[in-house]
Protein backbone atom coordinates (compact mmCIF):
# COMPACT_ATOMS: atom_id res chain seq x y z
CA UNK A 1 0.00 0.00 0.00
CA UNK A 2 1.60 3.40 -0.91
CA UNK A 3 0.92 6.30 1.15
CA UNK A 4 0.74 9.52 -0.88
CA UNK A 5 1.99 12.79 0.56
CA UNK A 6 1.28 16.24 0.08
CA UNK A 7 4.21 19.06 0.18
CA UNK A 8 4.86 20.85 2.78
CA UNK A 9 3.68 24.43 2.61
CA UNK A 10 6.53 26.91 3.94
CA UNK A 11 4.95 29.69 5.21
CA UNK A 12 4.76 33.13 3.68
CA UNK A 13 8.32 34.96 4.24
CA UNK A 14 8.80 39.22 3.87
CA UNK A 15 10.07 38.66 -0.21
CA UNK A 16 6.98 36.85 -0.66
CA UNK A 17 5.10 39.96 0.39
CA UNK A 18 7.26 42.09 -2.14
CA UNK A 19 6.73 39.80 -4.77
CA UNK A 20 2.85 40.06 -4.02
CA UNK A 21 3.15 44.24 -4.13
CA UNK A 22 4.93 44.01 -7.15
CA UNK A 23 2.86 41.51 -8.81
CA UNK A 24 1.40 44.51 -10.95
CA UNK A 25 4.37 46.85 -11.61
CA UNK A 26 1.93 49.84 -12.80
CA UNK A 27 1.50 51.25 -9.56
CA UNK A 28 4.98 50.78 -8.09
CA UNK A 29 7.02 51.25 -11.76
CA UNK A 30 5.19 52.88 -14.37
CA UNK A 31 3.55 55.23 -12.56
CA UNK A 32 6.01 57.20 -10.48
CA UNK A 33 8.27 57.21 -13.64
CA UNK A 34 5.55 58.81 -15.58
CA UNK A 35 5.41 61.49 -13.09
CA UNK A 36 9.47 62.42 -12.84
CA UNK A 37 9.43 62.13 -17.04
CA UNK A 38 6.29 64.67 -16.53
CA UNK A 39 7.05 66.91 -14.28
CA UNK A 40 10.52 67.48 -16.43
CA UNK A 41 8.51 68.32 -19.68
CA UNK A 42 6.30 70.76 -17.48
CA UNK A 43 8.98 72.36 -15.67
CA UNK A 44 11.36 72.62 -18.80
CA UNK A 45 7.88 74.57 -20.14
CA UNK A 46 7.63 77.03 -17.32
CA UNK A 47 11.34 77.69 -17.24
CA UNK A 48 10.92 78.37 -21.34
CA UNK A 49 8.31 81.18 -20.49
CA UNK A 50 9.78 82.31 -17.16
CA UNK A 51 13.04 82.96 -19.43
CA UNK A 52 10.91 84.41 -22.18
CA UNK A 53 9.28 86.85 -19.17
CA UNK A 54 12.96 88.10 -18.77
CA UNK A 55 13.34 85.76 -15.43
CA UNK A 56 16.25 83.00 -15.73
CA UNK A 57 15.58 78.86 -14.03
CA UNK A 58 17.66 80.27 -11.10
CA UNK A 59 14.25 82.09 -10.15
CA UNK A 60 12.84 78.90 -9.94
CA UNK A 61 15.03 77.43 -7.26
CA UNK A 62 12.86 76.59 -4.81
CA UNK A 63 9.67 74.87 -7.03
CA UNK A 64 9.55 71.87 -5.35
CA UNK A 65 8.06 70.33 -8.07
CA UNK A 66 8.97 66.58 -7.68
CA UNK A 67 8.18 66.87 -3.97
CA UNK A 68 4.71 68.49 -4.81
CA UNK A 69 4.07 65.93 -8.05
CA UNK A 70 4.85 62.84 -5.87
CA UNK A 71 4.35 63.16 -2.46
CA UNK A 72 0.50 62.56 -2.34
CA UNK A 73 1.00 60.09 -4.78
CA UNK A 74 3.31 58.01 -2.42
CA UNK A 75 1.37 58.06 0.03
CA UNK A 76 -1.64 56.63 -1.65
CA UNK A 77 0.58 54.18 -2.72
CA UNK A 78 0.92 53.38 0.99
CA UNK A 79 -2.08 53.16 1.71
CA UNK A 80 -3.23 50.79 -1.43
CA UNK A 81 -0.10 49.03 -0.27
CA UNK A 82 -2.19 47.77 2.75
CA UNK A 83 -5.80 48.14 2.05
CA UNK A 84 -5.77 46.13 -1.29
CA UNK A 85 -3.36 43.16 -0.58
CA UNK A 86 -3.09 42.50 3.40
CA UNK A 87 -6.40 40.61 3.03
CA UNK A 88 -4.81 38.32 0.13
CA UNK A 89 -1.37 37.82 2.09
CA UNK A 90 -2.98 36.32 4.51
CA UNK A 91 -4.65 34.43 2.63
CA UNK A 92 -1.89 33.18 1.07
CA UNK A 93 -0.23 32.32 4.28
CA UNK A 94 1.35 35.49 5.93
CA UNK A 95 1.22 36.31 9.57
CA UNK A 96 0.43 39.86 10.41
CA UNK A 97 4.45 40.08 11.45
CA UNK A 98 5.96 38.92 7.94
CA UNK A 99 3.53 41.42 6.32
CA UNK A 100 4.36 44.26 7.97
CA UNK A 101 7.83 43.20 7.65
CA UNK A 102 7.83 42.96 4.10
CA UNK A 103 5.80 45.77 3.58
CA UNK A 104 8.54 47.64 5.33
CA UNK A 105 10.98 46.30 2.81
CA UNK A 106 8.62 47.04 -0.39
CA UNK A 107 9.04 50.61 0.90
CA UNK A 108 12.84 50.44 1.15
CA UNK A 109 13.13 49.00 -2.20
CA UNK A 110 10.73 51.57 -3.89
CA UNK A 111 12.28 54.45 -2.55
CA UNK A 112 15.41 53.20 -3.22
CA UNK A 113 13.99 52.82 -7.05
CA UNK A 114 12.37 56.41 -6.88
CA UNK A 115 16.10 57.45 -5.61
CA UNK A 116 17.76 55.73 -8.58
CA UNK A 117 15.49 57.51 -11.42
CA UNK A 118 16.23 60.43 -9.70
CA UNK A 119 19.73 60.16 -9.64
CA UNK A 120 19.73 59.39 -13.15
CA UNK A 121 17.25 62.48 -14.34
CA UNK A 122 19.55 64.69 -12.02
CA UNK A 123 22.76 63.58 -14.44
CA UNK A 124 21.02 63.83 -17.36
CA UNK A 125 19.93 67.54 -15.87
CA UNK A 126 23.76 68.62 -15.04
CA UNK A 127 24.76 67.42 -18.51
CA UNK A 128 22.54 69.36 -20.50
CA UNK A 129 22.59 72.60 -18.26
CA UNK A 130 19.37 72.11 -17.02
CA UNK A 131 17.34 70.52 -20.00
CA UNK A 132 19.26 73.15 -22.22
CA UNK A 133 17.10 75.81 -21.10
CA UNK A 134 18.62 76.46 -17.25
CA UNK A 135 15.34 74.55 -15.77
CA UNK A 136 15.89 73.24 -12.42
CA UNK A 137 13.78 70.23 -11.87
CA UNK A 138 15.76 67.67 -9.83
CA UNK A 139 18.38 70.06 -8.52
CA UNK A 140 16.47 72.59 -7.28
CA UNK A 141 17.27 73.86 -3.70
CA UNK A 142 14.58 71.55 -2.07
CA UNK A 143 16.39 68.50 -3.21
CA UNK A 144 19.85 69.28 -2.48
CA UNK A 145 20.64 71.88 -4.96
CA UNK A 146 21.94 69.77 -7.41
CA UNK A 147 24.39 67.81 -5.04
CA UNK A 148 23.93 63.87 -5.69
CA UNK A 149 24.10 62.87 -2.00
CA UNK A 150 21.95 64.90 -0.79
CA UNK A 151 19.43 64.16 -3.34
CA UNK A 152 19.86 60.27 -2.36
CA UNK A 153 19.47 61.56 1.25
CA UNK A 154 16.27 63.58 0.74
CA UNK A 155 14.62 61.96 -1.83
CA UNK A 156 15.03 58.33 0.08
CA UNK A 157 14.34 59.60 3.22
CA UNK A 158 11.05 61.54 1.86
CA UNK A 159 9.92 58.92 -0.43
CA UNK A 160 10.05 56.17 2.67
CA UNK A 161 8.22 58.17 5.18
CA UNK A 162 5.72 58.80 2.73
CA UNK A 163 4.95 55.12 2.23
CA UNK A 164 5.57 54.68 5.94
CA UNK A 165 2.42 57.34 6.86
CA UNK A 166 0.33 55.89 3.71
CA UNK A 167 0.78 52.16 5.21
CA UNK A 168 -0.45 53.61 8.78
CA UNK A 169 -3.52 55.31 7.35
CA UNK A 170 -4.13 52.14 5.37
CA UNK A 171 -3.89 49.95 8.19
CA UNK A 172 -6.08 51.85 9.82
CA UNK A 173 -8.79 51.48 7.36
CA UNK A 174 -8.47 48.07 7.53
CA UNK A 175 -8.73 47.89 10.81
CA UNK A 176 -11.67 50.62 11.41
CA UNK A 177 -12.96 51.20 8.32
CA UNK A 178 -13.77 54.74 7.06
CA UNK A 179 -14.11 56.50 10.42
CA UNK A 180 -9.94 55.59 10.73
CA UNK A 181 -8.25 57.52 8.64
CA UNK A 182 -10.62 60.23 9.99
CA UNK A 183 -9.64 59.64 13.86
CA UNK A 184 -5.86 58.91 13.03
CA UNK A 185 -5.85 62.53 11.09
CA UNK A 186 -7.73 64.29 13.58
CA UNK A 187 -4.83 62.41 16.17
CA UNK A 188 -1.96 63.48 14.48
CA UNK A 189 -3.38 67.22 13.66
CA UNK A 190 -4.29 67.27 17.44
CA UNK A 191 -0.22 66.09 18.15
CA UNK A 192 1.39 68.62 15.74
CA UNK A 193 -0.96 71.75 17.25
CA UNK A 194 -0.11 70.78 20.33
CA UNK A 195 3.97 70.61 19.36
CA UNK A 196 3.57 73.97 17.69
CA UNK A 197 2.00 75.28 20.96
CA UNK A 198 4.92 74.19 22.85
CA UNK A 199 8.00 75.38 20.69
CA UNK A 200 6.94 78.76 20.23
CA UNK A 201 8.56 80.37 22.45
CA UNK A 202 11.81 78.68 21.46
CA UNK A 203 11.03 79.03 17.62
CA UNK A 204 13.90 81.84 17.27
CA UNK A 205 16.31 80.12 18.43
CA UNK A 206 15.36 76.43 16.91
CA UNK A 207 15.62 78.15 13.33
CA UNK A 208 19.03 79.98 14.23
CA UNK A 209 20.74 76.81 15.32
CA UNK A 210 18.65 74.52 12.74
CA UNK A 211 20.78 71.86 11.41
CA UNK A 212 19.87 69.54 7.89
CA UNK A 213 20.60 66.15 9.93
CA UNK A 214 16.94 66.94 12.08
CA UNK A 215 15.22 66.35 9.34
CA UNK A 216 16.79 63.01 8.83
CA UNK A 217 16.70 61.87 12.78
CA UNK A 218 12.48 63.30 11.97
CA UNK A 219 12.15 61.22 9.03
CA UNK A 220 14.04 58.05 10.94
CA UNK A 221 11.41 58.55 14.24
CA UNK A 222 8.21 58.93 11.35
CA UNK A 223 9.24 55.99 9.60
CA UNK A 224 9.47 54.20 12.71
CA UNK A 225 6.78 55.24 14.54
CA UNK A 226 4.51 54.47 11.50
CA UNK A 227 5.70 51.25 10.85
CA UNK A 228 4.84 50.09 14.77
CA UNK A 229 1.71 51.47 14.64
CA UNK A 230 0.81 49.67 11.74
CA UNK A 231 1.50 46.63 12.95
CA UNK A 232 -0.19 47.24 15.76
CA UNK A 233 -2.91 47.97 14.11
CA UNK A 234 -3.21 44.88 11.82
CA UNK A 235 -2.82 42.58 14.49
CA UNK A 236 -6.41 42.98 15.77
CA UNK A 237 -7.83 43.91 12.21
CA UNK A 238 -10.39 41.74 10.81
CA UNK A 239 -9.96 40.25 6.96
CA UNK A 240 -12.53 41.36 4.97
Amino acid sequence: MTTTTSPIRHPATPVDVIALQYANPTRLVAIPAGILVAVVIVMIGVTVAVVRAGGSGADLDYNGSVVWSLGGFIVATGVQAVSATFPLALALGSTRRTFTVGLLATSALQAALLTLASLVLLGLELATGGWFVGARVLSDSTLGGGNPLALIAVVYLSALSALAVGGLFGASWVRFGPRGPMLLGVAIAAVALLAVLILVPEIGAIARSFEAWWLAIAAVAVIAVSTLGEYLLLRRANVR
